[in-house]
């Protein structure tokens, strides 16, 4: 003769969580997909995926490159402001482009730079420098990272060990912005999924 145990800890929590089944709710879901039977959850889901997950990953994909992997070109800076495209600049054969300092890639975008001084981004103007950089990859659109600039005209130089040595300390922030704010987030979305899978939503 077997007797039920009663349910554990754990199993007590999920089903005060979720809530007693709503058979009425649940008989109109049948047969529907994923998305349809747990629309919140899912949208939650595609949501953190594009302002959080694919956004990191990509970050991760564009990390601090081999300097002998870099392309060398000579540019004529035409234009440059604080927020990423940070430079625009001409090649010599006539085209134009923009281009970037080492930032983050996210939804929003628009990020400031802290390897020039607002001194050596108003100077550079009209300069006549050779840039070493990298196209970023798995970008919606063509972007160009730089990772070193002279500019001899204006005595200035920036150098590839500037722009890297910052990188360790991005890739902790973006730890601690995953504790933080990810977790309780994803634990929310565990919460309207127990919710859902009941009916309750």
């Amino acid at each position: 003769m077997t007797t039920n145990r009663p349910p554990g800890r754990w199993r007590r929590l999920i089903e005060t969580l979720s809530g007693p089944p709503n058979e009425a709710v649940l008989a109109t879901r049948r047969g529907k997909p994923f998305w349809r039977r747990y629309p919140q959850f899912s949208w939650g889901m595609i949501i953190s995926l594009v302002l959080f997950i694919a956004p990191e990953f990509v970050n991760q994909w564009n990390r601090v490159p081999d300097p002998s992997t870099l392309q060398t070109l000579q540019v004529r800076i035409l234009h440059t402001q604080l927020t990423e495209p940070h430079l625009f600049v001409e090649l010599p054969n006539g085209e134009r482009r923009q281009m970037e300092w080492p930032v983050d890639i996210s939804a929003g975008g628009r990020f400031r730079t802290h390897v020039w001084t607002d001194a050596q981004r108003k100077s550079l103007p009209g300069c006549m420098a050779t840039v070493q950089g990298a196209p970023l990859k798995l970008t919606l659109t063509d972007r160009f990272r730089i990772w070193a600039l002279d500019c001899p005209e204006q005595h200035i130089s920036i150098t590839f060990h500037a722009t890297s040595k910052s990188q360790p300390n991005r890739l902790t922030a973006s730890l601690v912005i995953w504790l933080i704010f990810l977790i309780p987030y994803y634990l929310f979305y565990v919460f309207i999924f127990l919710r859902e899978k009941r009916g309750q939503l």
